[in-house]
């Protein structure tokens, strides 16, 4: 079954707590909090909102557009902050004690817990390249953003630049995943990027179709797409599964075991699934008929040239369980087994 929210706005950022149990979603007016059921936590009115991020036990949420604001669980605002230009992405630590925020100035990063002023930052990337998605791993030892101008910046948690490998094409956005090991990458121009912790390029790939953001399982092992539909790959890039084709899915977010998966879309719905492979019994096998059902949680290897280093809800009603083939269950809890 699907539960989905109507936001009646353009929906422009998801985000997921580490176990799935918290959802944030950012339109252009408002942030909201959703709990594990869908019930609306709570709303704060924003300006100009482009994107979310949440703790990783969802005690925290991150707002970022005009203003950069933390809130805590029950929706108070601990921090406000002005930054030089609009917030265009943004990662929280997994403690909330550090937010990272792409904006036109470059990355720069906040500590709550600091005495800064509330218009400046702890530091900045110093990159001058505007900053559109942003991404940090569970250890906070990593961090990720994608640039303007087609680069994807690597940076220690201190703020010290490790490396940029640039793509050479706009509109990317970037995340590493939970474990830090591994970066994907998105573009405008319909390719997607993987590449290991150290820059190191390990295949890109055409897409078919359009592409507008990316999310990754924890340990790096399967890709999750938004633009037309939603499509779950696996770490070389073969499709495992295709989903909601024909809606304009702008934005995606899933949790580190890959159970769940929140999406927002371009009408102002946000979904909440839960991808959930059958488990077959102690020596039992597959059958033609086993299926993996996508539900929704309860809502209302060669050098690269690219790489450089620096210099120094509402319930709606129920609806049939999507079936996927077989072959391709199989080969999603094949991968599980595996790792």
């Amino acid at each position: 079954m699907i539960w989905q929210f109507g936001t009646n706005d353009q929906v422009l950022a998801v985000a997921l707590s580490e176990d799935g149990l918290f959802g944030a979603t950012v339109t252009g007016e408002k942030v909201y909090l959703f709990d594990e059921n869908g019930t609306k936590l709570w709303s704060y009115p924003v300006s100009c909102g482009r994107s979310v991020a949440i703790s990783s036990g969802g005690e925290h949420i991150a707002a970022g557009g005009d203003h950069l604001l933390l809130f805590d669980r029950s929706g108070e605002v601990l921090r406000r902050y002005m930054p030089a230009s609009r917030v265009q992405g943004i990662a929280i630590a997994a403690d909330g004690q550090a937010i990272y925020a792409g904006t036109g100035a470059g990355l720069q990063v906040f500590f709550p817990e600091s005495d800064q002023t509330a218009a400046s930052a702890a530091w900045s990337s110093g990159t001058k390249d505007p900053i559109r998605s942003v991404s940090i791993d569970k250890e906070g030892s990593g961090v990720v953003a994608a640039g303007e101008s087609g680069n994807i910046y690597f940076f220690s948690g201190e703020g010290q630049l490790l490396w940029n490998y640039k793509t050479g094409s706009n509109g990317i956005r970037a995340v590493i995943s939970h474990d830090g090991l591994a970066v994907a990458a998105v573009s405008s121009q319909r390719t997607m990027y993987l590449l290991n912790r150290h820059g190191r390029l390990l295949w890109k790939s055409p897409m078919d179709g359009r592409a507008v953001d990316i999310s990754l399982s924890g340990d790096g092992s399967t890709l999750v797409l938004a633009g037309e539909g939603i499509s779950v790959l696996g770490r070389d890039g073969e499709t495992l599964w295709k989903g909601v084709p024909g809606e304009e899915i702008r934005c995606v977010s899933a949790s580190p075991d890959m159970t769940r998966i929140i999406t927002g879309a371009l009408d102002g719905t946000v979904s909440v699934f839960r991808l959930q492979p059958e488990t077959p019994s102690v020596g039992s096998t597959l059958s033609q008929d086993a299926a993996a059902t996508i539900e929704p949680l309860q809502t209302s290897v060669a050098p690269d040239p690219g790489r450089t280093a620096p210099q120094q809800g509402a319930l709606l009603p129920l609806a049939p369980l999507v079936t996927v083939n077989a072959c391709v269950v199989a080969l999603i809890w094949w991968r599980r087994e595996k790792q």
